[in-house]
């Protein structure tokens, strides 16, 4: 009984985990939270500082991958 809660708790877990997006795009929303004016400039920045692997364009968008986005840098407004 105890053990039949447990995996069931660690089902909805491994659920959750993997509904979680894996790439964040760049909005102006992201970009003001981050202290930029506009989104040009994170992603002049984001460009410059890193790797192209985790930095993306998909369609016509451009994504950060969530392992490097404690990397991005947040201006002090």
């Amino acid at each position: 009984m105890l053990l039949d809660n447990i995996n069931s708790k660690l089902d909805e877990i491994l659920a959750i985990h993997q509904n979680l997006p894996t790439w964040i795009p760049l909005s102006r929303k992201y970009a003001e939270e981050c202290g930029y004016k506009t989104i040009d400039g994170l992603r002049k920045w984001c460009y410059n500082n890193l790797p192209p692997e985790k930095f993306e364009k998909f369609g016509k968008n451009w994504y950060v991958h969530v392992s490097v986005i404690h990397h991005v840098k947040r201006k002090l407004v």
